[in-house]
């Protein structure tokens, strides 16, 4: 199709009294195309009807074969001429018939929706608009946002703007002139959102926005990492876990249990979510920890990553959390453990824990301690892709932990496929007759009562080349 338009400068378009109808709809369509934005409100579009002798009468009926020429006009600009009509239905049980409200414009070699014509003559321009604009744009609108026409990308954008640094440790407050710890809510993520936290309550998609943020952070956020969690013992690792533990993430259909089946179903992921990721609909907040720093005492330490050295597995403390608990947390993707202060105060407490592992000065020996605890870590965090220890004694023994670390990793035998079978096969693990504990004898009474088993290498007496307190205090030698 060709359609020749000749026109003076000084007379581009028709008197309003020859105008037709269908003018109406372009306009309408020319509204709805501003309507989008403030920025697209900033370029205004005037819609005349050309003056060509082609163009039908005022009273011509709108059919398939009707055509206009029209020219929009942007303010200090010259005019842009394109022949209109309305869409014509090609398929279905109005084939053939005039779709209503729906304009198509002449571009280059075929007609197309006004919409893209629009976009290719009158697009918004970068940068932000004037308030006067903004003011406008909004009262035009009727004062509503158009959120869910949003791409996801510019919706997560916008809520970047809502989140700041997270705090390191949970919340204090005051009471009765003592500083305790907060044991409700979830400070390590609400805090997060701020004074914006009600961003969760808004909808299931806003809702996952928000928490994906939070958790996986993102480049241009100051906490980028994402989720961290900073405990400086393991009581306060202890109640982070179970803090954020308590609060669900409710972003997917379903999160609830609703009865019997569901509930198993949750228990399981809750026990084993590496392998079943796709039950994460019941995942909480510690499901989206991406990292953790952790300090921890000797004891604890030693704990922790379960040390069997002499007879020390019988003195295990199975209601503290041990490095099993980094395995429900299918995220985490990088460990920072700071090795006990080897500087500090050197001196058993017996009443948390019946062992002495500190022979006395001077012959405390924390570099066989540090070992201990460096030897078991490389081992059991083997399958963690960034595993970070710091507050070694000297380079050596951080050169010794990366050796026996890559080891480990190299020892690794069993993939995640392989695990998921045998407990498919097994169903979820093989029972034993009987709680076996490495080193532990146990007595054939009543209630299995366990029986402590002194040995002969707690304490460790320091026997090091260069003793450890010459080597940490070098001026008391």
């Amino acid at each position: 199709m060709s359609f020749s338009i000749n026109f003076s400068p000084s007379a581009w378009q028709d008197p309003p009294s020859l105008h037709h109808p269908f003018l109406i709809q372009i306009r309408e369509a020319a509204s709805k195309y501003r309507l989008q934005s403030a920025a697209h409100f900033n370029i205004p579009i005037d819609v005349c009807q050309a003056t060509h002798d082609s163009n039908p009468d005022r009273f011509a009926d709108i059919d398939g074969d009707f055509q206009i020429c029209v020219g929009f006009y942007n303010f200090g600009t010259d005019p842009v001429f394109a022949v209109c009509r309305p869409k014509v239905a090609k398929r279905g049980r109005n084939k053939g018939k005039v779709v209503k409200g729906a304009v198509q414009v002449w571009m280059r070699t075929k007609f197309v929706p006004v919409g893209r014509f629009f976009e290719a003559e009158f697009s918004p321009l970068n940068g932000p608009v004037a308030d006067e604009i903004m003011f406008q744009w909004w009262n035009a609108n009727g004062r509503t946002f158009n959120w869910t026409g949003l791409p996801t990308e510019v919706k997560e954008r916008v809520l970047m703007f809502c989140l700041h640094q997270s705090p390191p440790l949970p919340i204090q407050k005051k009471s009765r002139g003592r500083i305790r710890q907060v044991t409700q809510g979830a400070p390590e993520v609400i805090g997060q959102l701020g004074k914006w936290a009600s961003l969760l309550t808004v909808s299931h998609q806003v809702r996952a926005i928000s928490l994906r943020l939070c958790f996986a952070g993102n480049s241009d956020l100051e906490f980028g990492d994402g989720l961290c969690i900073v405990a400086e013992s393991v009581l306060s690792f202890q109640r982070s876990i179970r803090r954020l533990d308590k609060h669900r993430q409710l972003t997917a259909v379903n999160s609830l249990p609703s009865d019997e089946k569901a509930r198993e179903l949750e228990t399981l992921y809750k026990a084993f979510p590496k392998l079943y990721p796709h039950l994460d609909r019941f995942a909480t907040f510690s499901h989206g920890i991406r990292k953790i720093y952790l300090q921890l005492s000797f004891i604890d330490a030693l704990c922790f990553f379960k040390v069997t050295a002499g007879s020390f597995a019988q003195h295990w403390m199975p209601h503290k959390p041990n490095f099993e608990v980094l395995e429900k947390l299918p995220h985490l993707n990088e460990l920072i453990f700071q090795l006990p202060d080897a500087t500090g105060y050197l001196e058993d407490d017996l009443r948390k824990l019946p062992v002495s592992i500190f022979y006395g000065e001077p012959f405390n020996c924390p570099r066989t301690l540090h070992r201990l605890i460096y030897e078991s870590a490389a081992e059991v965090l083997a399958p963690y892709k960034v595993v970070k220890l710091h507050g070694f004694m000297d380079e050596e023994e951080e050169i010794r932990f990366l050796s026996l670390r890559d080891f480990a990793k190299k020892d690794l035998k069993i993939t995640t496929e392989e695990l998921q079978e045998l407990y498919e096969e097994d169903e979820g693990g093989i029972e034993l007759e009987k709680n076996v504990i490495p080193g532990v004898k146990k007595e054939e009474t009543y209630g299995e009562k366990q029986e402590i088993v002194p040995d002969e290498f707690w304490p460790p007496k320091c026997r090091c080349e260069t003793p450890c307190r010459e080597v940490l205090h070098p001026s008391s030698g």
